[in-house]
């Protein structure tokens, strides 16, 4: 945990002695609890340094829909796992996602840091801004810009919520 997000949540959260005491290994989730708030650690790979593979990602989502049906959990908030430093795809992440979530009846939020800065280092494009206008202006921490594909349009930041039996899985 010293570089990452995981470096963020131990600065935020601390705890490093309790995830220590449960003592997990590749390919499983450790857990903290704050109150009513759950963390869940999704261990990846052995050391910080080494890349998580598809196949120690998929079991460690494994064992996350187990800890989140046992305990009754029906909304996870998540980054995009993996697809950061790590360089896995996250289309095959979310297809991940997707297939092991499906009929759970668990939502998922993923969220994008989008730094307030130069349009150009943002990475998520403004629904608003392509469809009414959006009033925030130059504090607005998403992109304005024309979408590249009109399928962005159609979908937005946010999917609506799947009604087939999908995992409903929404990005922001």
């Amino acid at each position: 945990m010293s570089r990452g997000i995981a470096c963020e949540f131990q600065r935020l959260f601390g705890q490093v002695d309790e995830l220590k005491r449960q003592g997990g290994r590749v390919g499983q989730v450790l857990e903290l609890r704050s109150g009513q708030r759950r963390l869940y650690y999704l261990i990846s790979k052995e050391k910080s340094y080494q890349k998580p593979t598809y196949r120690t990602v998929w079991e460690a989502l494994l064992d996350l829909r187990e800890k989140l049906l046992t305990a009754n959990v029906l909304k996870l908030a998540i980054p995009k796992l993996a697809c950061g430093r790590d360089g896995l795809d996250w289309r095959i992440i979310r297809n991940m996602l997707e297939v092991l979530f499906r009929f759970t009846g668990i939502e998922i939020l993923v969220c994008s840091w989008n730094p307030r800065g130069p349009t150009e280092h943002r990475t998520v494009d403004c629904f608003f801004y392509q469809t009414s206008g959006c009033k925030k202006g130059v504090l607005c921490p998403f992109r304005h810009e024309r979408f590249g594909d009109e399928t962005a349009l159609r979908r937005g930041q946010c999917a609506s919520p799947a009604l087939d039996g999908r995992a409903d899985l929404r990005e922001i």
